[in-house]
């Protein structure tokens, strides 16, 4: 994977106080957390994406078509085949090298029903120094993907010890996709000799699916972002379910506007 391709947005932002996990699930951030895109004319701030400008157009400029965003953060093991998914979809590169990720944003476009929607995609570090400022990339999530890599059943079991739970805490009634990385590497030689050898065996799929029901996610995918196998399927499917979910939550919060007056 990698982290530092060029045209990427980077993340920039100067650490919160050590109740930054609370205050994320809380719905508010402390000062001086900021997304900015080197050379793209973006300015994002985290939570949320409502107050953007994008080359130039904004308020008052009569060039800013409104187009529905959504938000899409993905989480997992570090290595686990996360960032690459991300940048096949987003860029169509594939990252020979492995570099860890800390925080970037993709923004992509996609097509459904006729209508361009606006991806935000949040990749995330997995490494466990960064358990306390992850959560901050959860706000306003319309959907989250929680990955794994096929072929390394360490990162499978964090999926219901670290991942699941997490996503659960800040994320509540947030649709969930599971998704299993690498499914190139379920017959690569090398790998299965390496797994043999500590008498292991990929992740199948039925092992996925069954993961899938005890989490109550909404689907279990599997996709080789190396071959661009499923790569597509899984932001189609995940853009048509972040989109029920954000009108859903524009419906209930126009019923309670209803309520209170």
């Amino acid at each position: 994977m990698c982290s530092s391709a060029a045209g990427s947005l980077q993340l920039s932002m100067s650490m919160p106080d050590d109740g930054a996990g609370e205050k994320c699930r809380g719905g508010t951030v402390g000062n001086g957390v900021m997304l900015t895109g080197r050379g793209s004319g973006e300015l994002f701030e985290l939570p949320g994406n409502q107050n953007m400008t994008q080359n130039g157009a904004g308020p008052g400029s009569g060039t800013t078509k409104k187009v529905e965003e959504l938000k899409i953060v993905i989480v997992g093991d570090g290595g686990c085949g996360k960032t690459s998914l991300l940048m096949v979809y987003a860029k169509g590169d594939f990252p020979e090298k492995y570099a860890p990720s800390v925080f970037e944003k993709y923004v992509t476009t996609i097509s459904l029903g006729g209508k361009e929607i606006k991806l935000n995609l949040y990749d995330t570090a997995g490494q466990d120094d960064y358990d306390r400022l992850r959560p901050l990339s959860y706000q306003e999530a319309n959907l989250v993907l929680i990955c794994f890599d096929v072929t390394n059943p360490t990162s499978f079991e964090n999926v219901m010890i670290k991942w699941y739970p997490e996503v659960r805490h800040f994320c509540r009634g947030t649709p969930v996709i599971l998704i299993g990385c690498k499914t190139d590497l379920r017959k690569d030689k090398e790998c299965s000799r390496k797994l043999k050898a500590m008498n292991l065996n990929p992740i199948t799929y039925v092992q996925g699916e069954e993961t899938r029901q005890e989490m109550n996610a909404e689907l279990y995918l599997e996709c080789s972002a190396k071959h661009q196998e499923n790569v597509e399927d899984i932001f189609r499917e995940a853009t048509k379910r972040a989109l029920a979910f954000n009108r859903k939550q524009r419906n209930n919060k126009r019923k309670k506007k209803c309520l209170i007056l």
